[in-house]
């Protein structure tokens, strides 16, 4: 039997973001960052893990252990320093060549036999007598291979002027995303920078106005074409544009997912938390999915890797698709057993500020959020659940299948009375029932009936406290 596939795809506990889906033998394999709970430390401050799942099965997710240690980094790194976003192709000679950027301009490069590693270094990318390329900042690399040819795309566009943070450290950032050819040793750069995408400074009459590039190149090619992939100026969302060579020019085409779902189907007003995006696209069963990541923990540095099927337009190419809780399970969940109320894709309340989170202000203490509980010392012993739910705060869920009646049960903790009602649809949709609760500090359920609803439906809770509650899990009978 088939596991169930939900977002975040990976266990609760693991925070992989800017994740990179790459297909390679019978297995989906994902290539990302590795934040950790709470984003004490900031981004990206883990070794770098590789999971897989059977292209067969993609619930079914296995860890197969760290592919690149941060003790494997040419540059001498602190505890808080990134180790950012990677990605990972199979080489002109059928080895696996990991790329990333760290501290430093460099782009470093680790090498395997196998697509899970270990990848060992192998160098960084450089010039054809030998020295790395550091003329810019090598941010976010995405590689394509194509046509016994390599291909390397970086580039970070922040609209506006550079932060005095960055221009401390020493950074270069051009205005537009750049693009390389390599050399048949996956490292030596034989033609560029290229400018690729524009970014937001620069985008008056390109037709990329309003998503310029900001970062997280991530190439594909699809049937004749180029496609780039990547985080627009909005920083929320990611987008792609279009070429008929790898290098372009590129003619932007439109938005994939937004981790707060802003523009689909014209919304206007954040449905989560958000802050920044990353991801890529890759071609699952005959369907198309983006990869995207969410945010937990009232900051943005501790982020869960998320997977949405696209739509398909009538000209063949892509729409905006919808987050959801059911992500690469290729249809709706099974109203039936119990799920962690963290699987939600819907968080909003009165509480949640609309702007983005950032690393520089922690927003827990004040608004409702994604958490996770240390109940013993390994990393699997944590207790997930939606932490600071105050009045009108909403949590959903997309979608469910009901084929029989049922019940649900919400399990809550907390030292507060108040109501709990559920709602069918949109968050302001029929009301099916609502309960009372009396918490006094330990974990309560509270029974709803929803045995009215048949078919495949959103499922919305609103909760009126008298003060910050915990939501744990939704179990059906």
């Amino acid at each position: 039997m088939k596991h169930v596939a939900m977002n975040p795809y990976l266990p609760l506990y693991e925070y992989i973001p800017d994740g990179e889906p790459r297909i390679f033998g019978d297995r989906l394999y994902v290539y990302g960052s590795h934040d950790y709970a709470g984003g004490a430390l900031g981004f990206c401050p883990g070794d770098y893990m590789v999971w897989s799942a059977p292209l067969s099965d993609l619930g079914d997710w296995r860890c197969d252990g760290v592919g690149y240690p941060r003790s494997s980094c040419p540059e001498p790194l602190k505890e808080n320093d990134a180790m950012a976003a990677p990605d990972v192709v199979q080489g002109v000679d059928g080895r696996y060549y990991l790329y990333y950027n760290a501290n430093e301009n460099h782009c470093h490069i680790g090498v395997s036999e196998r697509p899970e590693g270990p990848f060992l270094p192998y160098g960084d990318v450089c010039r054809e007598d030998g020295t790395p390329y550091t003329d810019y900042k090598m941010f976010d690399p995405g590689v394509l291979v194509e046509n016994g040819k390599a291909y390397l795309f970086i580039g970070f566009c922040m609209p506006g002027p550079v932060p005095e943070r960055f221009k401390k450290a020493g950074a270069k950032f051009p205005q537009y995303s750049l693009g390389f050819e390599l050399a048949s040793d996956m490292k030596t750069i034989v033609k560029g920078p290229v400018n690729v995408i524009p970014g937001g400074n620069v985008t008056e009459g390109t037709g990329f106005e309003g998503h310029g590039f900001y970062e997280a190149s991530s190439p594909r090619k699809i049937n004749d074409s180029y496609v780039m992939v990547y985080s627009s100026e909005l920083s929320h969302e990611m987008v792609y544009a279009i070429a008929d060579e790898p290098l372009g020019p590129y003619t932007y085409k439109g938005t994939l997912v937004s981790c707060a779902d802003f523009g689909y189907k014209g919304n206007t007003v954040p449905v989560m938390p958000y802050g920044n995006v990353h991801g890529g696209m890759v071609q699952l069963n005959g369907d198309w999915y983006i990869f995207y990541h969410r945010h937990t923990s009232g900051q943005e540095a501790s982020r869960q890797g998320c997977a949405e099927k696209l739509p398909i337009l009538k000209d063949g190419w892509f729409g905006q698709a919808e987050i959801t809780s059911c992500g690469l399970n290729n249809g709706p969940l099974l109203a039936e057993g119990s799920y962690n109320a963290c699987y939600c894709c819907h968080l909003t309340s009165p509480q949640i500020p609309d702007k983005r989170l950032t690393t520089r202000e922690c927003r827990r203490e004040t608004e409702p959020h994604i958490y996770e509980e240390a109940v013993g010392m390994k990393e699997t012993e944590y207790l997930h659940y939606l932490a600071q739910i105050g009045t009108d705060t909403v949590v959903g869920y997309k979608y469910f299948s009901f084929d029989k009646p049922v019940l649900v049960w919400v399990r809550l903790r907390g030292m507060a009375d108040g109501m709990v009602s559920v709602c069918v649809d949109k968050p302001d949709g029929e009301e099916l029932d609502g309960k009372e609760f009396y918490l006094e500090g330990d974990w309560k359920e509270v029974c709803l009936d929803i045995s009215k609803v048949s078919g495949v439906h959103a499922l919305y809770f609103r909760f009126q406290t008298t003060g910050p509650i915990q939501f744990e899990n939704l179990r059906f009978e």
